[in-house]
């Protein structure tokens, strides 16, 4: 899979680059650009967008709905990256969502090239699997754009929605432009997503990010991951609902930069309260 993928700031001299994907129907840019800007020293940070998404070519038919097609086309944009750079830099990836999701695929495959993972808003399953599929059929037929009243209350809390509406749109404009046929092909992947059995044997940092009012991803799920692989961290983000890199930003961007500084320590799960 040839995911397309945009520098943030090429011209920062951080010594470690960070990959970051979108949500499901999401634009990486869009969902991103607030948390990169507080990173603009810490790390030269790429988007990547997923297929029919941004920037994106749309879901080529080639690759199976999976998303281990997804993370072998993430883990050949952190190769592309360090060609372009010249340099063995750390890369880390931090993911929303169904890019949070692709981040565990990445631990568990791709552990030599990447120095920790983030998973925002997802978990080791994402929802149920006959869902995802009606979902697939349902998009394939009518399209996105009726997606997205639903999916707005789901992404964000009724006081964002009212304190900045133009955010908001700018989101949603994304999930409404989305092509369909990427759209439910990555559904399909969602609905085969499951790594529970492999968590005990991922040995690369995994840091979890969870919207404290996120209805979409239990947070029992996401403590599952970060009490099972053996380098876990949690963090709950508070009055953040799915879109947790879009309403808090800075703490997002604190919780990346201390898996940046960490080092090498032994597993520690934790609850954020700021």
């Amino acid at each position: 899979m040839d995911l397309n993928w945009t520098y943030y700031n090429p011209d920062t001299p951080a010594e470690r680059v960070l990959l970051v994907g979108p949500s499901l129907g999401g634009n990486a840019a869009h969902q991103w650009t607030r948390v990169a800007a507080e990173l603009i020293d810490d790390a030269r940070v790429v988007f990547v967008d997923l297929p029919g998404t941004g920037l994106g070519s749309v879901w080529d038919d080639a690759d199976e709905p999976t998303l281990d097609a997804v993370a072998d086309g993430i883990a050949r944009v952190a190769a592309e990256v360090r060609a372009d750079l010249g340099a063995d830099l750390p890369v880390y990836f931090a993911g929303l969502s169904i890019s949070g999701a692709t981040a565990l695929h990445l631990a568990r495959d791709h552990a030599d090239e990447f120095s920790g993972v983030v998973v925002v808003a997802s978990a080791a399953t994402v929802g149920e699997p006959a869902r995802w599929l009606e979902r697939a059929d349902q998009v394939e037929a009518t399209g996105t754009q009726q997606l997205v009243e639903e999916t707005t209350k789901r992404w964000f809390t009724p006081m964002f929605r009212a304190q900045q509406p133009a955010v908001v749109d700018v989101i949603m404009e994304g999930l409404s432009v989305a092509d369909d046929h990427s759209y439910a092909q990555l559904c399909r992947a969602l609905a085969a997503h499951d790594v529970r059995d492999d968590l005990p044997y991922i040995t690369l940092p995994v840091v979890m990010v969870a919207g404290e009012r996120d209805t979409s991803t239990p947070i029992a799920n996401v403590e599952l991951v970060a009490e099972t692989v053996q380098r876990g961290e949690l963090h709950v983000v508070p009055e953040a609902a799915h879109q947790v890199t879009v309403c808090r930003p800075a703490d997002v961007a604190r919780i990346i930069r201390g898996l940046f500084t960490r080092g090498q320590t032994s597993k520690v799960v934790s609850e954020s309260a700021d």
